[in-house]
């Protein structure tokens, strides 16, 4: 995709930019000159935000607050006077804004929004919107990208782990930062935290307790005292990118406190991508 730094002087204005977000997104695919590569989407074949612009030098996603607040940072060129950039989201609504003080290159917008359920940005190919003197940007900004599941271990191997939590690496395999948000057990919420992973990097995402020696299923052995090996669903839940999901069997031995390990190898289950705010 070619760089797409608007002058303020361009034939394209503002109103028709969002008519084109909210309604035209189709009649852009393999056009040159168009805002957005429609065939991106969300798989990582789109860069950030700065492989698109010589005016945007950086961006990044950071964790604010009280740990469950995210924000991109945005750092421009010094060789511009930056005035504004918001987040439009995909459907046409403006979801964040900041306003540069003079001499200002570097600026934080929220990712999230509500006072208590800190909603993340809609799934979607949004637009970052970069104003200053004599220029005016309109650039993809799309954050979902790939993970692959790579494999599940003992959270031992972790010194920051609690005492029986178990550990599942996934790897980004895309262009774009993303942020493990929450890990399921068959299904139920196992825990809600941030875990930012960088394009090429990997991450171990923590279950906590999940492999802690002591009561609690083993209460249902039966009268010999033993109980079977239980295969349990394994998920990571992302901001902006499809869940990761595995298989994996988890031997409970009873005869010694209860005691949790993992036997034969995990097996990655496939879902259904989720859809995008504008899809049906």
């Amino acid at each position: 995709m070619t760089k797409q730094d608007i002058p303020q002087n361009s034939s394209i204005d503002r109103r028709t930019v969002l008519g084109l977000l909210s309604g035209g997104l189709a009649a852009l695919a393999g056009c040159s000159g168009g805002l957005f590569d429609s065939s991106d989407r969300g798989d990582g074949s789109a860069g950030p935000p700065e492989k698109q612009s010589d005016y945007i030098e950086e961006t990044s996603i950071e964790i604010v607050e009280n740990g469950r607040q995210l924000a991109l940072e945005v750092a421009v060129t010094n060789e511009i006077e930056p005035s504004s950039v918001s987040i439009i989201t995909e459907s046409g609504r403006e979801f964040s804004s900041d306003y540069f003080s003079p001499g200002e290159t570097r600026t934080r917008l929220s990712l999230t929004e509500g006072e208590d359920s800190y909603e993340p940005l809609p799934r979607g190919q949004h637009t970052l919107y970069l104003r200053g003197d004599d220029v005016e940007t309109e650039l993809p900004l799309e954050l979902g990208t790939t993970f692959e599941f790579e494999e599940v271990i003992p959270g031992t191997e972790y010194p920051d782990f609690v005492d029986g939590s178990l550990a599942m690496v996934v790897r980004n395999v895309g262009q774009r930062t993303d942020a493990a948000s929450q890990t399921l057990l068959d299904g139920e919420t196992r825990s809600d935290r941030f875990v930012p992973v960088e394009p090429g990097e990997s991450a171990a995402v923590k279950f906590d307790f999940l492999l802690k020696d002591g009561p609690g299923i083993c209460a249902r052995a039966d009268e010999a005292g033993e109980i079977a090996d239980i295969n349990h669903h394994l998920a990571v839940n992302f901001l902006w990118s499809d869940t990761v999901t595995v298989s994996h069997t988890i031997k409970y031995n009873n005869t010694d406190g209860c005691k949790k390990s993992l036997v034969g190898e995990p097996e990655e289950v496939i879902t259904t991508p989720t859809k995008t705010e504008t899809e049906t």
